[in-house]
């Protein structure tokens, strides 16, 4: 298992996770769609692509798109095409529908797209195949419904996309008719077709902010938690063999708490900082060196994705919010009521309706605990991440 800190891992890189693995699988035998809600660096993706792999294996297809650098429904149509050409599916087909989209491109080009965005209408018509980019991808579900093959659709950072159409003219309609297309797509075809939705935005905490719950009301929310403390050891000392950085029971304690919340992703940091340092310590100094290292300046990149995320998915005045309650709570390792949150609020929004200040801090503190930033217990908020914690009190406060 290589020290990757980046990119999803895969195949002998992956630590495998069998109980979430077979509790996916059991949910497609019982033909639910799923929605895999988790917090960022959780390992969803990587999760999802060793699905796909075991799907391949019992001869059936595993298709993964990541359509986060797409900006419009055409864009989302030709990455599920090319995704699902990868399979080898009916190739002339695929020419055909590629072909399809590719002069829908060529129309677009120079010209503003309508409040319907790119047609993506289904149902049947004297051409079904080409008369909209809906129709002519709807042909190629319709073959694999009308077939003996099964195929399972991972669909990543959709919410990336959704974010994209809503910068757009007419973006709130664009984004509504596209989540109602899938959503009839997924009802209309679904003996051999399963679909996962995943992202480092939840699709759950999207529609509920714009009262779209509805076109996702047919998928079956299933989450993922970081590693039990037996996990996280395990995965320490997998990571030490294959890397000759063996590290003794109490090394590996001290990263475990330090961190607090044993994500993959994280634990694979502490390891790199704890190569990078070069030369070794003792006994449990060397992990404290390696926190150190992580929190310096050159190094906090590293965890910008978790601060520029906000702006991405929240409106200005949500994100502001958001940010100062993640600022308050940095400071208070111990947590803090959401009364002294509200008060903290307040103080730097005197001429704020009260009430309305303490609806979003209800409403952002949800979205919060959601993403993986806080968590709650016994009414008390705070980091459910040490090191993420750590991280806010240098970008921030310090």
């Amino acid at each position: 298992m290589r020290n990757i800190t980046g990119s999803p891992v895969e195949n002998g890189d992956f630590f495998d996770r069998p109980a979430d693995l077979a509790r996916l699988q059991r949910e497609f035998r019982s033909n639910a769609n799923i929605l895999l809600t988790a917090p960022r660096r959780v390992g969803k993706t990587s999760l999802v692509l060793r699905l796909c792999s075991l799907e391949k294996g019992v001869g059936r297809h595993g298709v993964y798109a990541n359509v986060e650098g797409c900006h419009d429904e055409l864009a989302f149509a030709e990455k599920l095409v090319d995704a699902l050409n990868e399979c080898g599916f009916h190739p002339e087909l695929m020419n055909r529908v590629a072909l399809c989209f590719r002069g829908a491109r060529q129309a677009l080009s120079g010209m503003k797209v309508g409040a319907a965005g790119v047609d993506m209408e289904m149902g049947e018509a004297e051409d079904p195949d080409h008369s909209t980019v809906g129709r002519a991808l709807e042909s190629i579900f319709r073959k694999i419904e009308n077939s003996d093959t099964a195929v399972l659709l991972a669909i990543d950072e959709m919410p990336e996309l959704l974010l994209a159409l809503l910068r757009q003219e007419h973006g709130q309609d664009r984004v509504s008719r596209l989540l109602h297309w899938l959503r009839s797509l997924r009802q209309t075809y679904r003996r051999n077709i399963r679909w996962i939705f995943l992202g480092s935005i939840g699709l759950d905490s999207f529609v509920e902010e714009r009262n779209l719950g509805k076109t996702i009301n047919d998928l079956t929310p299933m989450s993922l938690e970081a590693l039990t403390e037996e996990e996280a050891h395990a995965f320490l000392i997998a990571l030490g063999e294959s890397n000759d950085l063996l590290l003794d029971e109490a090394e590996r304690s001290a990263i475990i708490a330090k961190v607090g919340w044993p994500l993959p992703y994280h634990l694979q940091m502490v390891f790199h900082a704890l190569v990078d340092i070069g030369t070794r310590k003792s006994g449990t100094s060397a992990v404290e060196a390696a926190f150190t290292e992580l929190m310096k300046p050159a190094n906090l990149s590293r965890f910008d994705t978790w601060r520029q995320r906000l702006d991405e998915q929240f409106s200005a005045p949500d994100a502001t919010t958001a940010k100062d309650i993640l600022r308050h709570l940095c400071q208070h390792p111990e947590g803090r009521s959401r009364e002294q949150m509200l008060n903290a609020l307040m103080s730097t929004r005197r001429n704020a309706d009260a009430a309305a200040v303490e609806d979003v801090l209800a409403r952002m503190l949800l979205i919060l605990q959601r993403d993986g930033y806080i968590l709650e217990k016994n009414g008390s908020y705070a980091f459910r991440s040490f090191l993420l914690r750590e991280y806010w009190n240098c970008r921030e406060v310090r």
